[in-house]
């Protein structure tokens, strides 16, 4: 078994949102895009209450037990009464909201599993480092930075990109992680500030040819770290 080092150690490059990809195929997209080295799975679980929109649960990341990372991201009002699901179906990554209830109680079970499971903190950009200290004392193992707020914000990846930067005096032990716009055009700019993972979906699962895309996404964060 694997512990939170090993993870950490694993969760680096692209976490792929599967959600982009077609609803009626997860399975089969999530086995193709094995295919391409990917290794890890992003779960964006909203339900339509923290933000508007409502998709996936515990059974789509069971059904997705391919010898992938699953990295599930909890947009949910009351990430507390939910995480326990996630860590039974499989999660090896659960990130909870600092701006959603209970955040710190969702990240304290995830820290007592049992079965290592990387407890990562989200924030939005209209939340403050000095708002998310007390989640921050709590040492998460990775730290989601958002370059938009989904209720509403547009992405600002230049405001994103110097957040990540301030972090990592902050939480130099943490994970840092980058999600929301990002596309093919702006993946160099953001690789540029050095984010150990980034989250993207459409960009390359909606692509005219996703492998490819894929590939210049990876190739963009290698770049920027050699």
């Amino acid at each position: 078994m694997m512990n939170i080092n090993d993870l950490k150690s694993r969760a680096k490059g692209i976490s792929l949102g599967l959600f982009a990809a077609d609803l009626g195929n997860l399975r089969r997209a999530a086995q193709n895009v094995a295919e391409w080295d990917c290794d890890i799975l992003h779960f964006d679980i909203m339900d339509g209450v923290f933000v508007p929109q409502m998709i996936g649960g515990p059974g789509f990341v069971a059904a997705m037990d391919l010898g992938l990372l699953r990295d599930v991201h909890l947009m949910v009002q009351d990430p507390a009464a939910h995480v326990e699901s996630y860590i039974k179906a499989g999660a090896d990554m659960i990130t909870v909201h600092a701006e959603s209830d209970n955040a710190a109680e969702a990240i304290k079970i995830i820290q007592a599993s049992e079965r290592p499971v990387m407890a990562g903190l989200a924030l939005m950009p209209g939340t403050t480092l000095d708002d998310a200290a007390p989640l921050l004392a709590l040492n998460p193992d990775m730290i989601l930075v958002l370059s938009l707020d989904p209720r509403g914000t547009p992405a600002d990846i230049p405001a994103a990109c110097a957040r990540l930067t301030e972090l990592r005096k902050i939480a130099p032990d943490a994970m840092l992680a980058f999600d929301g716009g990002v596309t093919l055009d702006s993946i160099a700019e953001i690789a540029a500030c050095a984010p150990d993972m980034v989250v993207s979906g459409s960009a390359v699962l909606g692509a005219k040819k996703p492998k490819r895309a894929f590939a210049a996404m990876v190739k963009a964060l290698e770049t920027a770290n050699t």
